[in-house]
């Protein structure tokens, strides 16, 4: 139980991949390229974002519910080797 399968990987990579996307990367994009935040003249900040935040949430949203399935797909139980062996010895 302690070895990683594939779909672990999967799971885990991809999910961890989306949020280091959503968060460093996007906000490092944000920090060199995004918008001065001007104030006007009410004293309110005007920000334009350059991936809008909907998009960006999305993504981090993404991560950590694939991070979930695969902590479910974890948690499940499913059939060991011993009881797969004692079943096929049943079966001969």
């Amino acid at each position: 139980m302690t070895q990683l399968t594939t779909a672990d990987k999967i799971g885990m990579y991809v999910g961890g991949g989306l949020i280091v996307l959503g968060v460093v990367v996007i906000g490092f994009l944000e920090m060199l390229l995004g918008a001065s935040h001007p104030v006007t003249g009410e004293g309110q900040i005007v920000h334009e974002a350059l991936v809008p935040i909907e998009i960006r949430s999305t993504i981090i949203l993404l991560g950590l519910l694939l991070w979930g399935l695969t902590a479910i797909y974890k948690l499940v139980p499913g059939e060991s080797v011993a009881q797969q062996q004692e079943s096929s010895q049943l079966a001969d």
